[in-house]
């Protein structure tokens, strides 16, 4: 008796777990319908109910089912649980939630429930990613590699020589940012894991771009290989990454992969990824840059750079909750000490110097519209607007941006008889975002805008000079301020005989951290239609 009743339990158990076995499976496969149905649905947002019907019906199910369609909107908001970011019947919808319900077939079970189906549901969100990807900055048309050089070896702590021909190559090479996250998670060893955990992970500045030069090895891209692997010795081991404050996913954040093929891509120039990785492993440091003798007419130029932070410790390029992309610029001081020689009245006597301060705000830009039938994209543009110094500071509190940097009248040339002091200053004004479109032949030409404020100087070191008001101090006794004095004419012919100089090297150093003082320069490298990611 025991016997026969403890078989009828173990029958009994081995057909419910047969079911549900059995259950689970079927239940598997509706969500994998859900999932299909929902992206359809958010790629033809106008027509949703229909696609995702039409997706359910080809994928195989046995049996009828009820699709269920609700379009809404989807914000990737971290501090909200993932099934509550998608808000039904929300005004200019985004992304649908797929609704599915259908009959699992049961087998020994249906001798005690009296049937030989159940009931089951799934359902999925999917939302939609129309976007645009884009640069902002790297203006390096005519780029001195020697004053490149020196800032990446100010960045990394270790030198770095790399040509002309090689700095181009890593501008004019783009990098899939999903592709790149994708190997990251490879080469860390974190199998299955999310691209926002892929970007909180432990990795070194010099692991980061190691595998960033592996994905361009593995594409052919052998040039810009080549240039990383230098930067990437040069970087080391001994900086975190901190990758979560350099890029932000959004809604991708959750996932793990990303569907649409190369229209799901988000491209950045590897230039602009290399130097982004760099400046924010330096951000809130001090770096001494060895500019040398670069600069004609110049007899040496000594710089000090310091790199804030981004508005509102934002990233620096972030995919945004209205799946638009934001690329930002840090906020910058460059501290430029320039001896610039003498001549005429002072020649043998004196040496000409010239201390500049650069302090440039953040510089942003963010797609404005997509027109995917047209495909034209505009952005909308902030460029950095800036200030401009011929003064002394005090280099100790340059990378201080909780306080304004203090100015004050700096020597310009100093003899046994006499000292000319002097002080001058420039604004670029002018926040407001500008717009500027780009269309199919344009994105395609990769072509490059400039984008200015309203009241950018053009010659922004030849400004200062000309505002510029020298003092001559005689013996410490007498001090005269005369513009027609022959001193003064003197040293006046000498700056402005390297303002344009000048003005080039300020351009390539600003350019290779990402902006021209009161300038952006943009292109877009692709545009991305009616493509999708599962959210929920």
């Amino acid at each position: 008796m025991i016997a026969a009743f403890s078989s009828a339990l173990i029958i009994g158990f081995g057909a419910l777990a047969i079911d549900m076995g059995s259950v689970y499976g079927q239940t598997r496969k509706l969500q994998g319908i859900a999932d299909l149905a929902a992206l359809a649905a958010a790629r033809d947002m106008p027509n949703a109910q229909r696609a995702a019907q039409a997706t359910a019906a080809a994928n195989g199910w046995r049996g009828p089912l009820t699709v269920e369609v609700t379009s809404g909107k989807y914000k990737p908001n971290p501090a909200v649980a993932a099934a509550n970011r998608f808000t039904a019947g929300a005004a200019a919808p985004n992304a649908v939630r797929v609704k599915l319900s259908g009959k699992a077939d049961i087998f020994f079970g249906q001798v005690f429930l009296g049937r030989s189906t159940v009931d089951i549901s799934r359902s999925a969100t999917a939302a939609r990613a129309e976007m645009a990807s884009f640069q902002l900055g790297s203006r390096l048309a005519s780029l001195n590699g020697g004053v490149a050089n020196s800032l990446l070896k100010g960045l990394t702590g270790s030198s770095i020589n790399l040509s002309v021909m090689d700095y181009n190559q890593l501008l004019n090479t783009d990098v899939d940012l999903f592709k790149y996250l994708d190997l990251l998670r490879t080469e860390l060893g974190l199998r299955g894991l999310s691209y926002e955990k892929v970007l909180q992970a432990d990795v070194t500045t010099g692991k980061a771009l190691q595998v960033l030069e592996k994905l361009l090895d593995d594409e052919g891209k052998d040039s810009a290989a080549l240039a990383v692997r230098q930067i990437a010795q040069a970087a080391g081991t001994a900086t975190p990454a901190e990758l979560d404050k350099l890029i932000s996913v959004g809604p991708y954040g959750p996932q793990s992969s990303v569907s649409g093929g190369q229209g799901a891509g988000i491209a950045v120039s590897a230039l602009d990824l290399t130097s982004a990785t760099l400046q924010l492993a330096q951000e809130g440091r001090q770096v001494k840059l060895d500019i040398g003798t670069n600069v004609p007419g110049v007899a040496s130029v000594d710089a000090w750079l310091a790199i804030g932070e981004r508005p509102n410790n934002s990233t620096w390029l972030t995919v945004s909750s209205d799946d638009s992309v934001v690329i930002r610029t840090a906020q910058t001081r460059l501290y430029l000490d320039a001896k610039v020689g003498s001549g005429g009245l002072l020649a043998g006597i004196a040496q000409v110097n010239l201390p500049i301060l650069v302090e440039t705000a953040s510089a942003e830009a963010k797609l404005q519209s997509l027109d995917c039938n047209n495909r034209i994209a505009t952005l909308a543009v902030k460029p950095s607007v800036g200030k401009l110094w011929i003064g002394q500071i005090d280099r100790t509190k340059l990378n201080d941006f909780t306080h304004p940097m203090t100015v004050g009248s700096a020597t310009i040339a100093d003899t046994l008889l006499l000292d000319i002091t002097g002080s001058s200053q420039a604004s670029i004004g002018g926040a407001s975002w500008k717009s500027v479109s780009f269309n199919n032949n344009e994105i395609k030409a990769r072509t490059l805008k400039s984008v200015q404020t309203d009241d950018i100087a053009g010659a922004l070191i030849g400004t200062l000079i000309g505002n510029l008001d020298l003092d001559i101090d005689i013996l410490g006794i007498l001090s005269l301020s005369l513009g027609n004095n022959a001193v003064i004419k003197v040293v006046g012919d000498l700056l402005t005989a390297v303002a344009a100089p000048l003005d080039g090297l300020l351009n390539t150093l600003t350019g290779i951290l990402g902006v021209k003082v009161g300038e952006a320069d943009v292109r877009v490298n692709g545009l991305r239609c009616k493509e999708a990611a599962l959210v929920a």
